[in-house]
């Protein structure tokens, strides 16, 4: 087998540490379905919070469902309703973030005045909103040229083809989604 994946566990990590650094220990973090994705995203997220010491309650750990904004509507409305609310609130993915973003004006407050957000994927959109989302933009490109790399080499070498797993990282997205807590 040949698998060529995006680096979820250094994103998630770096988007952790980004977050961290900016002074957000009361996060939350709504992730896509049981998947391998899912599975590095959480180590990386994991990771990056023991290395300040940082246990983040279950409860702030929230199954969503990628690429679907009404369920991450939904759970951040409730994690808005939370008497100890987070400061910053991680999403599966960009575009998931759009039903979060809804459900955080709907509930009056400012992004990131009020509540910090991050995303990941760095899709276009995700640029063009107000502000900018901070997130993981995926090297899609080099996802997909040593994809093809490897499956001509498999076409065209069959019988010595070494199953192996190529890891492809990313770049953080610095938008605007992001507030630093000292400067309250």
């Amino acid at each position: 087998r040949i698998a060529v994946l995006s680096d979820n566990i250094h994103g998630m990590q770096e988007l952790t540490r980004y977050a961290l650094q900016a002074g957000h220990t009361g996060i939350a973090f709504i992730h896509g379905e049981r998947t391998a994705v899912t599975e590095d995203r959480l180590i990386g997220f994991h990771r990056a919070c023991a290395e300040i010491g940082l246990r983040v309650p279950e409860n702030r750990i929230l199954e969503g469902a990628f690429h679907d904004p009404d369920t991450c509507y939904r759970l951040t409305a409730q994690l808005l309703k939370e008497p100890d609310c987070p400061s910053c609130i991680f999403f599966p993915d960009d575009y998931s973030y759009i039903g979060g973003m809804n459900a955080i004006l709907e509930a009056g407050l400012k992004i990131p005045e009020d509540i910090s957000v991050i995303g990941y994927d760095g899709i276009h959109l995700s640029q063009m909103l107000s502000p900018k989302l901070t997130t993981w933009k995926q090297d899609t490109a080099a996802l997909g040229a040593a994809a093809g790399t490897r499956l001509i080499h498999l076409i065209e070498h069959p019988k010595t083809a070494i199953p192996d797993r190529t890891v492809i990282s990313g770049s953080l997205l610095e938008g605007g989604s992001v507030r630093k807590l000292s400067d309250r």
